[in-house]
């Protein structure tokens, strides 16, 4: 084997060439050029041959190799034109014929070099290599020749004509290569020359000049690891060289070994050098990029370090200016700024530039920021890309319009730098032209795509910095002014006589004044937490008289007494509720007054509010007028009999007896309504109570000039004591001529809305202050003057209203007038009439968790934080109304929905399922009054049969241990206990996996179920697709329920 200086230069073309072909062949993410690698793999095998020829290994004779080396040259030429053709990006028929063409030709050389007739010998005469060209050699080497100058005048055209400085620039040196390997195929022919590898030279020159290329370039897509490959590969070559020359010229090793063995040990050491030794690797490394980049070398070098300390810089304007610093010195730009996405102004804004006259460079104020808006064009292509899609790209000329204040102004970005971090666009770094360049280069890209990943990340830690600091300044001023106001806040709240407490839904004192740790004898510290009915009167579960939940419900103030058991004191209690954001916690405010004393005097004040609301009416007329009216109406009857029939004396006769009769009926229903008298219900028209409340009223105080107008729609009867719903109207109309003061409008109107009647009591006096909206229906609340009323009149309105079923509504406006609004329930509206509804709307699900809270934790001990859970919010409440009151409600979950049920959190009922659809009924809350009805059955059937309509094959439910009714209830319908828990009271779980019992006997069928749907249907209020899923159920049972009447004997018709 012959390791000399004419086999080492196609050695080291063949390294140079060979890994083209590799990395080209494995880059998946964007393919190289066919023709390219053609090339590559023609020059290597004509490199791999021309070694093996040169180095006489013994495998195969020299000739042998030499016909291998003259298939890469011979073909190199013509994948060159192909090459070129790519490179060039011509679309040119001719070009194609050409090289469709040389294809042929190209075999025909093939024949020529293995039939001898190109090389007819080669060998080594004495370690010399020596060759004889045969009669086909001119053909084959001038076909060589017409394709490479074909190939040269192809790129010389393209250069005249073409006007891509890029291109231009590129191809110049391609053809640099090319002449030099023409020059160096042409000395084959001159036998002296060509017994030397001086076209292997020529090619291994080439070779270098297209690595170059590429890597300046980038005319072809190699990655940035394939490139360093190469360049590790050139460091090996240049340790390898310097080993030589030490060993040669130095040290003249040469005369004691062989050149072969020296040149071998060479290369070694060098592959050694690059790979294990770090300072050699890298200086070698690092002088060649500095040879290749030049004096941009430095600079490139400062981007990088200086692109890895951009995440330490957190002040947006100084992060923007040293960038901008940055890229213009090192890739020496006409001008750069930096866009940054002001989110407060919806729009990116130039914060630091350079080299822009339009944007200036010094700190500026609002009305000469340079922008450019959201919805620009050039903003909406990068907003719509993802990450990926927004790496750098090569240079091309990108169009920003730029705007500050009236002006505007085109530039031409050479490229641009998105700043993103994950899906969000915080800003962009925008390079204007290059001054010495117009291009950018793989390793210009490689260094801008690591600083615009530096970046992203760092801006947007300075822009989360930056919202912290004002964040932080905003917290702190906030914090001293709630430090402030509470602390003002805690004064009165402790400053107040009054024993308060602030409470959550759940009964949880949140906080208590300083009156209420006194009254109770307890600090602070054992208050808060506790729940108020333990603490307060030691109970295990909140009070009977309790209406925190109603207030909370309906967000009005209540009132309710409450007589301790211990002290035998009676308290007076008043919720407010506390404003929250939804989803919160809801709060309220509970007021203590021990009114036991006032207790007393209770039924005294109620009966002297009638009194006070005829004033001297009563008292005045009734006592005066009752005595000389008997003895008209006794004289008057005596008279009659004794004149004659036709006589006018008869006819005045019974006037005077009418008028009389008249009298004393609205004497007796002064009485009426100043003493305690009980009248029952009956029918009657509220027309004509308006109209009796209103003589009355005029007859017992001055209307002065006051103006009556009256509004009076065709209205249904209703149900009522006549009475009462005097008292009511009567109270409203005093009220509203005291708040005119003589002089204004009466507006009185009765109108029908749906099933309500609705009556309005309308003034135009000053109406009612805003501070004491709230406070008009407590008791004892006037603002009369001392003597003038007690303040129960509308305290009783609003409790005789709300008895039968109706509400008062109140609008005011200062200044303005009031008008008060009685809503009733009409008689043919049957106000007891039972409906069923699944809830749909807010206010339907704000009344099924008030009932759970005023009856599951209000009497039956429930954990007031298990109730309006997470899972409550998605399920189906079916409730139960009577007239317009709640009285019975109960939640359907069900796995289709949730995915589970809550029964799963305390009880494994994994044994049980199948992969069907399953439920649980949970939540059974029903009012006091109602729970002897069959209201608690019928939500409960009802919840059954939705369930069993939406397909639930399983349904579960549990229920504590100790309700035995509610058990045994649950029994009948079917359900079997298949377990219990303890969390922390105990419960037993029940499942029903089959029909109800009902449905499994025939007398069940036709004596209770038949008839029991007969009621129920009627009063269910489903709409659309809920009212399929019962009447599928229903019909269902009603199906098997006809087939066992066939079956059994006859039986009436079945639903």
């Amino acid at each position: 084997m012959i390791l000399d200086v004419s086999s080492l230069i196609p050695a080291l073309s063949f390294c140079i060439y060979i890994p083209f072909i590799i990395f080209g062949l494995a880059n998946k993410k964007e393919r190289v050029n066919f023709s390219f690698l053609q090339y590559m793999g023609l020059m290597a095998l004509w490199s791999f041959g021309s070694f093996m020829m040169h180095a006489n290994t013994g495998l195969f004779t020299p000739l042998v190799w030499n016909r291998v080396m003259l298939v890469g040259m011979l073909g190199g030429p013509i994948t060159i034109f192909a090459t070129l053709i790519y490179f060039s990006k011509t679309e040119k028929h001719r070009y194609r014929i050409f090289l469709y063409f040389g294809y042929i030709i190209y075999i025909f050389s093939l024949y020529l070099n293995f039939s001898g007739l190109i090389v007819t010998d080669a060998g080594f005469v004495d370690n010399a290599f020596y060759y004889t060209l045969g009669s086909g050699a001119i053909v084959a080497y001038s076909l060589s020749y017409f394709y490479l100058i074909l190939a040269i005048l192809l790129v010389l055209w393209e250069l005249r004509t073409s006007k891509d400085k890029f291109l231009k620039r590129s191809l110049r040196l391609v053809v640099a290569g090319v002449v030099i390997m023409l020059l160096g195929i042409a000395s084959n022919l001159y036998t002296p020359l060509g017994r030397y590898p001086i076209d292997l030279l020529a090619a291994t020159i080439n070779a270098v000049i297209i690595f170059f290329s590429v890597y300046k370039y980038r005319i072809v897509h190699y990655s940035a690891v394939v490139l360093n490959i190469f360049l590790t590969i050139l460091v090996v070559i240049f340790s390898s060289l310097i080993y030589m020359f030490f060993f040669v010229l130095v040290f003249k090793l040469e005369r004691l070994i062989p050149f072969s063995e020296l040149t071998l040990m060479s290369v070694c050491l060098g592959i050694v050098s690059s790979l294990f030794l770090a300072p050699l690797r890298t200086a070698t490394q690092a002088l060649l990029e500095r040879l290749y980049g030049g004096k941009s070398f430095l600079y490139y070098q400062e981007l990088r370090k200086f692109s890895a300390d951009l995440t330490s810089i957190v002040s947006l304007e100084d992060l923007a200016k040293l960038t901008v610093d940055n890229v213009m010195s090192t890739f020496k730009l006409d001008w750069a700024f930096v866009l940054i996405n002001d989110y407060n102004a919806r729009h990116f804004r130039i914060i630091a530039a350079k080299g822009l006259d339009f944007a200036g460079e010094g700190e500026q104020g609002p009305k000469e920021h340079v922008i450019v808006p959201r919805t620009d064009q050039f903003i909406q292509s990068y907003q719509m890309r993802t990450i990926q899609q927004s790496q750098t790209s090569a240079q091309r000329s990108i169009s920003i319009r730029l705007t500050k204040g009236e002006e505007h102004e085109m530039v031409a970005a050479s490229l641009v730098l998105p700043l993103k971090f994950k899906e969000r666009l915080n800003g962009f770094i925008v390079l204007g032209p290059r001054i010495e360049k117009d291009y950018y280069n793989q390793y210009d890209l490689e260094i801008l795509q690591f600083l615009t990943d530096q970046a992203s990340v760092a801006v947007e830690n300075a822009i989360s910095f930056e919202r912290l600091r004002q964040q932080q300044k905003r917290l702190q001023e906030t914090n001293e002014e709630l430090a402030l106001s509470r602390n003002k806040l805690e004064a009165f709240f402790d400053g107040i006589a009054t024993p308060i407490s602030i409470q959550d839904i759940n009964y949880n004192i949140v906080t208590a004044n300083y009156a209420a740790q006194r009254y109770f004898e307890k600090p602070q510290e054992e208050l808060v937490g506790s729940k108020c009915y333990k603490a307060y009167f030691n109970r295990d579960r909140p009070c009977v008289e309790c209406l925190a939940q109603d207030c909370l419900h309906t967000k009005l103030p209540f009132s309710s007494e409450k007589q301790d058991d211990r002290t035998q004191l009676t308290f007076s209690l008043n919720f407010y509720s506390i404003p929250t954001p939804q989803g919160s916690i809801g709060s309220f405010i509970e007021f203590f007054q021990d009114i036991t004393k006032q207790k007393t005097l209770q039924e005294e004040l109620i009966q002297s509010e009638k009194l006070a609301g005829i004033g001297t009416l009563v008292s005045g007329i009734a006592h005066e007028i009752n005595n000389p009216l008997g003895g008209i109406l006794g004289t008057a009857d005596l008279m009659l009999p004794e004149t004659p029939e036709g006589s006018p004396l008869r006819e005045y006769t019974s006037d005077i007896i009418r008028y009389a009769q008249s009298a004393a009926d609205v004497i007796k229903d002064l009485m009426i309504y100043s003493r305690k008298t009980r009248t029952s219900a009956e029918m009657l028209s509220i027309v004509n109570i308006l109209e009796n409340s209103l003589k009355m009223a005029m007859r017992g105080i001055d209307f002065g000039t006051i103006v009556v107008r009256k509004s009076y729609d065709p209205v249904h009867e209703i149900l009522a004591n006549p009475t009462e719903l005097q008292q009511v109207f009567l109270n409203l109309i005093v009220n509203a001529v005291q708040a005119m003061n003589s002089d204004g409008i009466l507006t009185l109107s009765c109108r029908q809305e749906d099933d309500d009647v609705a009556v309005t009591v309308q003034d135009t006096g000053m109406g009612i202050e805003k501070e004491n909206l709230d406070k008009i229906f407590n008791p004892f609340f006037t603002t009369k003057e001392t003597g003038a009323g007690t303040g129960l009149g509308l305290s009783i309105a609003h409790h005789i209203v709300t008895k039968y079923g109706g509400r008062i509504l109140l609008d005011s406006q200062e200044g303005k007038g009031t008008t008060f609004t009685v809503i009733l329930p009409a008689a043919d509206q049957d106000k007891d009439r039972v409906h069923l509804v699944h809830a749909r709307e807010l206010r339907q699900f704000e009344d099924s968790f008030y009932l759970q809270r005023k009856v599951l934790v209000g009497e039956k001990g429930y954990k007031e934080e298990t109730i309006r859970r997470k899972s409550d919010e998605v399920a189906y409440h079916i409730l139960a109304y009577k007239g317009l009151q709640p009285i019975g409600t109960v939640t359907l979950h069900l796995s289709e929905e949730e995915g589970h049920v809550p029964i799963e959190e305390n009880f494994s009922i994994a044994r049980y399922l199948d992969g069907s659809l399953y439920a649980e009924i949970d939540r059974l809350a029903v009012s006091k009054e109602e729970r002897g009805s069959l209201i608690p059955f019928s939500i409960m059937a009802l919840a059954y049969l939705y369930a069993r309509g939406r397909g639930a094959k399983r349904i579960f439910l549990d229920v504590f241990a100790d309700e035995m009714k509610l058990i045994k209830m649950y029994e009948k319908l079917g359900f079997e206990i298949i377990g219990s828990y303890s969390k922390p009271l105990p419960c037993t779980v029940m499942m029903m996996d089959h029909v109800s019992k009902y449905e499994q006997e025939v007398s069940r069928m036709e004596h209770f179920v038949k008839p029991f749907f007969s009621r129920l249907v009627p009063k269910i209020d489903f709409s659309g697709e809920d009212m399929h899923y019962v009447m599928k159920a229903i019909d269902e049972i009603s199906a098997k329920f006809s087939k066992q009447s066939t079956e059994q004997g006859p039986l009436d018709e079945a639903i």
